[in-house]
């Protein structure tokens, strides 16, 4: 958020009633946004023999944007009038413009040895501080102009800003208050309060300061930018397409909605979409630097790591905060295994900004594939600070339970982001129990069913209708970081889930006997981040149809269908029809079916969790970069064991992968005859 503009401080030193008359018309004219006709009036009146005639001559080549010519007007007026502190003052204005900080902060100095309690002096000075950042010192300046002058409505606005920058986002929101009650309808201050709301978790009102800013001023681009920016953070990244659509069809060139259409494209993993989006970014804004960190991180998830990094270090050099580009060339870096690198820029990411939460959360899951589960789990929970977290709502409710004793406490669990995590991380219900708590389990609508039969001396509620009133509450994922888990101490006995056994004799007649039977899935959801290099092609599962005495099934569901209409019948694979494929609550039908398979084969989706959870034989197929809870380098899982994993051993290779689990399952057949 940019700072108020600066205020001229127009002076009249002794000068006829004609000059002052002409000086008169000339600031109405500029009221009324006629700044040509302002400057010839000054022209034909003679008031440019005037110190005060050139302190406003300057301003409005200020408002023109010609700080050059605006500098040499406020040279007139000091020559003019060098005893008055007003010029100087106005000096220093121009010269911030112009970059040039250090004279800046010279001319204010000069005017404020003229007149100490001079408050437009002041708050010009405060806002050279920002420039340079010295952000203490800007939030003295700017005290110091609201001592000169209490109500002065952009000092507390800037201040507000000051605070920001500090990330001290309480005080900035109270000073952002401030603003509003001298001028209701202050745009600025209604970003400023957005802005700090956001700092300080609560979406929510953000929001609200947010639209409060468009219904001030419906034109404000800022305000309509911010929410962009805010609805792609929260995910609701359509939503955010749609509004950068608008600003883009009233003005192209927006560069500001440029760059957050590659942002947004970035996040729906449309990356050809994002690069292309960022490519127009910077042909129309060549040293737009956020573009060009955007830019790097595109072409890292693309393969092209040195390409990113070159990308991201252009975006340094133009300015791009070490927030950012350190964070960029972090998650570039741990994307193509450079593990020790990556940590070394998270640390430089963190050094430049302690309390970034999405920095802490990023590296955590480095940590843990790494193996240092006591510090990975511990920074997981940073993720819990994100405003877009569901532990903003729930927070709401009860305390958040940090492992302190707990027996006869009223203890909400919830599931968050997949169902793939709920499966996971159900695993820690029995341990919950162990402690005494009355345990109430909130996971996803479609696992309410499968969880409430496999934990029967629980409460498990669906996540809307009636709440009733907790002690307590706290994420599923949280329980390794409240347990303090290590590799040794993870709770990995299966089953811990089970099937209806009425479910399970009903497909057992279904599915028969014969043959080696077994369970495939390909296809996870599209919304994950890295759908595109977990999920498998099912073409790709062709060599394991052409292995004598084994029958596939499928056991996808919801999504990928299409791929079965093509090729189920082709590879031979059996479907269970709208019972699974099509149902919403469909988990308790897929357990039941698993249990008559003898082994999964399968991408890294829910489904794993399901059949690992349930204590089934699964041979999982891993990319090259596979997600943080397999590890590396392992054919094994701490979580799973009845799991076995296949990795590509070059990116995008899954011809390999499948001609290493066919070899395999050629081998299985022959061992059980």
């Amino acid at each position: 958020m940019k700072q108020q503009t600066p205020i001229f401080s127009g002076f009249a030193p002794k000068q006829d009633d004609a000059a002052r008359q002409a000086l008169a018309e000339a600031i109405a004219l500029v009221g009324a946004g006629r700044l040509d006709d302002a400057m010839k009036l000054l022209a034909a009146r003679g008031v440019l023999k005037t110190a005060s005639g050139n302190s406003l001559a300057g301003d409005i080549h200020l408002k023109q944007g010609n700080p050059r010519e605006a500098l040499k007007a406020f040279d007139a007026a000091v020559r003019l009038s060098p005893s008055a502190p007003e010029p100087y003052a106005n000096r220093g204005v121009a010269l911030l413009e112009l970059g040039r900080l250090e004279e800046a902060l010279a001319a204010e100095d000069r005017s404020l040895r003229i007149r100490p309690e001079y408050a437009v002096a002041h708050f010009n000075r405060g806002n050279i501080l920002r420039a340079l950042r010295r952000f203490d010192d800007a939030v003295t300046a700017y005290s110091r102009a609201l001592r000169a002058n209490p109500s002065f409505v952009g000092a507390y606005l800037n201040r507000g800003l000051a605070f920001g920058a500090l990330r001290r986002p309480r005080e900035a929101l109270e000073e952002f208050t401030r603003a509003l009650r001298l001028d209701p309808k202050l745009a600025g201050a209604h970003i400023g309060r957005a802005m700090s709301w956001r700092d300080l978790g609560d979406v929510g009102e953000a929001f609200v300061a947010i639209d409060a800013a468009l219904a001030a001023d419906p034109t404000n681009l800022q305000a309509k930018h911010f929410r962009c920016d805010l609805l792609i953070e929260l995910d609701r990244v359509e939503e955010a397409m749609a509004e950068i659509d608008a600003l883009l069809a009233a003005d192209p060139d927006d560069v500001a909605a440029l760059a957050a259409r590659a942002r947004a494209l970035l996040k729906l993993r449309r990356l050809a979409d994002a690069l292309e989006a960022s490519d127009a970014l910077l042909a129309r804004d060549p040293k737009n630097a956020d573009g060009y960190v955007t830019r790097g991180a595109l072409l890292g998830e693309l393969g092209d790591l040195e390409g990113g990094l070159a990308a991201i270090e252009t975006g340094r050099r133009l300015g791009a905060s070490d927030k950012s580009s350190l964070l960029a060339r972090a998650m570039a870096l741990a994307t193509h295994g450079k593990s020790a690198e990556a940590l070394a820029e998270f640390e430089r990411a963190l050094a430049a900004d302690p309390d970034g939460a999405l920095t802490h959360y990023n590296r955590a899951f480095l940590r843990l594939e790494m193996g240092d589960w006591p510090g990975g789990w511990e920074e997981h929970e940073w993720r819990l600070k994100r405003p877009d977290h569901a532990h903003q709502g729930f927070a709401k409710l009860a305390e958040l339970w940090n492992g302190e004793p707990i027996a006869g406490k009223r203890l909400l669990v919830y599931g968050e982001q997949g169902f793939g995590d709920t499966l996971q991380f159900v695993r820690y219900v029995p341990r919950l129990v162990e402690t005494g708590a009355l345990v109430t389990l909130m996971p996803q609508a479609g696992a309410v069913r499968l969880l409430a039969a496999s934990f029967p001396e629980i409460d498990v509620i669906a996540p809307v209708g009636t709440r009733p009133a907790f002690d307590y509450q706290a994420s599923l994922m949280s329980m390794p970081a409240i347990f303090r888990d290590t590799l040794e101490t993870l709770p990995r006995q299966t089953p811990y889930l089970k099937a209806e056994p009425e479910r399970v004799e009903k497909w057992r007649a279904r599915i028969g006997e014969g043959g080696l039977r077994v369970g495939i899935v390909w296809q996870g959801s599209l919304r994950y981040r890295s759908d595109a290099t977990r999920s498998i092609p099912l073409a790709k599962f062709a060599p394991l149809a052409a292995v004598p005495g084994v029958r596939l099934f499928s056991v996808q569901a919801q999504i990928g269908l299409e791929q079965l209409d093509l090729l189920g019948e082709q590879l031979g694979i059996t479907r269970f029809g709208e019972e699974l494929e099509n149902n919403p609550d469909g988990f308790h039908e897929m357990a039941a079916i698993m249990a008559n398979l003898d082994l999964m084969v399968m991408s890294d989706t829910a489904p794993t969790h399901l059949a690992g959870a349930l204590g089934r034989p699964v041979w999982l197929a891993l990319s090259k970069r596979a997600d943080w809870r397999w590890m590396r380098d392992r054919e094994d899982s701490p979580w799973y064991p009845t799991m076995r994993l296949f990795r590509q051993t070059t990116a995008g290779d899954w011809d390999g992968v499948f001609a290493r689990i066919a070899e395999a399952l050629q081998a299985e057949v022959e061992r059980r005859r």
